[in-house]
Parts: C-alpha cells; structure tokens; sequence
C-alpha cells in the first residue's frame, strides 16, 4: 500500500530514526535530495562541502552519509576515506554525475562518471549512484546498505 506521495505507507514510520548526512556542492540537488529523504520520513542535515560535512559528523553522529564526489577543494573520496576511518559503523554512499569533463569542456581522455563510482567503492562506499536518478532508488540504496 502506498501512500497519497508515492512512498509505501509504513516507511515514514521505518525511516524516522535513521539520521543521515548528505554532502553536495550542488545546492539544487541538495535541497530536492533532502527534502525527498525527509519526505520519506528520514531525519536529515545537509552540507555544502566536503569540509562542512565531515565538521557536522564531529557534531552528531549518522547512520548513513551520502556524498557527492565532485566537489571544490576536497573530494567525496577524501570523505569517504574519512568517515570509513573515524566512523567504521556509517555506511556511505557515493554519488556522481561526473561525466567528461576537462578545463575546455568536454574531452575524450577526462575522467567517466562511471571511474568515479568505481573509485568510491575502492575507497570503501558501500554503495554507489549515478546521478541523475529517482527518489525510489536512492531509498532503497539507503535500506539496502542498512541491511533491510
């Protein structure tokens, strides 16, 4: 059964304890990523940067840490590789729509969206998403790398 949003209606109920962290340069997504999660019924906070959010982790603790991985001055890889060392018990997931680019725009030899990815899980993502992609799917990442 689902309710009058889309959402199925016991997951609001499931989701209100989960506390989650999602990092984003891109404040377009950030906004429309955390008001869908919120939606759903997760307890969410935001950040900017990078560094902003491996500062609100030394704040509050989270279960889950979605980071995009293409940010200024320091990478989603750097936070990955953060969290997985000062935090082993939150799960992260990695997100990119990296796609080739290059100080001139567009060039064959730039780095893939899909090497991004790659690179993230070998960093230690649990689990990683290509943007862009659907409310439905990066909930069920979500539940997925809870292991529900």
């Amino acid at each position: 059964m689902t309710s009058p949003d889309g959402f199925p209606s016991n997951t609001a109920q499931g989701n209100s304890a989960v506390r989650i962290l999602v990092i984003d340069d891109e404040r377009e997504l950030l906004t429309a990523l955390s008001g869908t999660l919120r939606q759903a019924g997760f307890s969410v906070r935001t950040a900017t940067s990078a560094q902003s959010g491996l500062d609100a982790l030394e704040q509050e603790a989270v279960e889950v840490v979605i980071t995009d991985i293409i940010m200024p001055r320091k990478s989603g890889i750097e936070v990955i590789d953060k969290v997985r060392t000062l935090y082993p018990s939150t799960r992260v997931i990695a997100i990119s729509g990296g796609g080739n680019f290059g100080p001139f725009d567009y060039q064959t030899a730039s780095i893939t969206t899909s090497a991004y990815l790659a690179a993230s899980e070998k960093h230690g993502a649990h689990a990683v998403l290509a943007k862009p992609f659907e409310a439905w799917e990066i909930i069920a990442v979500i539940h997925q790398v809870r292991g529900h």
